[in-house]
């Protein structure tokens, strides 16, 4: 299977929130989601985030470390900061800058574009050459508004 990996518009101050409802979405499809971080921080920040970035629902997840792969993982949201931890996803949610070869395996990646931050809106444009070279199958997701779960 070809994997596929989707740029998604967004800001700096938005980024988070809308990893939220990008997971929250993916959940409530029954997918599998990994969302991967470039610290304990940012894991602890997402976990709260997911708590309580929407009133009318809660995205059941955890954080995993190394130390944890010997159980199951009943929730359907992971995050991890380690992206070569071997976790089960349908759809990984890049919170920090994508390591292509370390998520080869899985299907489905989405990697967010601030719009407001010139350097990594060319971080990410170089991404998307290599994801091209690599043969992934991209797709653009625009800016949706506030609370939309829309992906074109």
């Amino acid at each position: 299977m070809p994997q596929e990996m989707i740029f998604v518009e967004t800001t700096a101050r938005d980024q988070r929130r809308d990893l939220c409802r990008w997971a929250e979405y993916f959940a409530e499809k029954g997918k599998k989601v990994l969302v991967l971080t470039d610290s304990s921080l940012g894991a602890q920040h997402l976990d709260k985030l997911l708590w309580s970035f929407s009133q009318p629902s809660f995205v059941p997840h955890r954080i995993v470390a190394e130390a944890d792969l010997e159980v199951s993982f009943p929730e359907p949201v992971l995050i991890a900061v380690d992206p070569r931890l071997p976790l089960p996803a349908d759809v990984v949610l890049c919170d920090a800058f994508p390591d292509l070869d370390a998520l080869a395996r899985y299907p489905a990646i989405l990697h967010f574009v601030p719009l407001d931050d010139e350097e990594r809106k060319q971080d990410s444009r170089r991404l998307w050459l290599e994801a091209k070279a690599r043969g992934v199958e991209l797709k653009h997701a625009a800016a949706t508004h506030r609370g939309s779960k829309r992906k074109k």
